[in-house]
């Protein structure tokens, strides 16, 4: 018998090809004459089953596509990129990329970042609970305080940026939504997902306000920041961002600018 870890790989193998099984594997399955069949079920159920939680998480990717082509590329995801986890929960991780690369979707540009919209909000869902600030940690500082001091979005956050409406693409496609058509005209749209209470919330957001956030995320005081907001949008307004966002739950902590953790 072959060693644990060889025999290992070569089932894993056989799962993600879509070719007969070899013999050599088949040789090391108990034989009572159906080693082909059972190995076949069990690779139907791998493939299904993981395709089936690539659906659960794009759905909007789903109803563009259709089910059947949705069903074809989840089949060549699951072979080419395989579950590294026990949990599915975030299995799916590089589709975006993966459908980015399908030359035959080529002309559907806008479906990576679409995907990577759906993928950031079941990571939203599932990130950690944490406690958000507060109008009592800010209340005793000064305007000239703030500016060097660090503001830790919730770890709930994901920014995207596209090219293409996502936004209105994402939105259209919601159970409930009266269907419309989405012109590409309409320019590309900036994106930001996060969970601060309960439900996860999708909110479209002008570029000086992700410039903002996503410089926060990296760890830059509020004053850097702002002056990277305003070098990508000359209209971005601190005090209107800060009046509808700094309590809304976008935000866990205010931290001094030598803070790390």
């Amino acid at each position: 018998m072959k060693p644990l870890s060889e025999l290992q790989q070569m089932f894993c193998d056989g799962l993600r090809s879509s070719a007969p099984p070899s013999t050599l594997l088949l040789n090391e399955i108990v034989d009572d004459g159906l080693q082909l069949e059972r190995f076949n079920v069990y690779r139907n159920n791998f493939v299904v089953l993981n395709g089936d939680a690539l659906a659960d998480m794009y759905p909007v990717i789903k109803r563009l596509l259709g089910a059947e082509a949705f069903r074809l590329l989840a089949t060549a995801y699951v072979r080419d990129y395989p579950p590294m986890d026990r949990a599915l929960l975030l299995y799916g991780e590089r589709f975006a990329d993966f459908l980015a690369a399908v030359p035959e979707l080529s002309g559907l540009p806008y479906l990576a970042d679409v995907a990577r919209l759906e993928f950031a909000w079941t990571a939203a869902y599932h990130a950690d609970d944490v406690a958000v600030l507060g109008q009592h940690q800010v209340a005793a500082l000064s305007p000239d305080a703030l500016e060097n001091l660090r503001l830790q979005p919730h770890p709930s956050m994901h920014c995207i940026s596209s090219d293409y409406p996502i936004y209105s693409i994402w939105l259209a496609n919601q159970d409930g939504q009266m269907e419309e058509t989405i012109s590409l005209d309409e320019g590309g749209s900036q994106v930001v997902v996060i969970r601060p209470k309960v439900e996860v919330e999708v909110r479209e957001v002008s570029p000086g306000s992700l410039a903002f956030l996503q410089s926060l995320a990296f760890g830059e005081t509020i004053g850097t920041a702002y002056t990277r907001a305003v070098e990508m949008d000359a209209e971005f307004d601190l005090h209107a961002f800060f009046a509808r966002h700094l309590f809304d739950g976008t935000f866990c902590e205010l931290q001094n600018q030598g803070t790390t953790d």
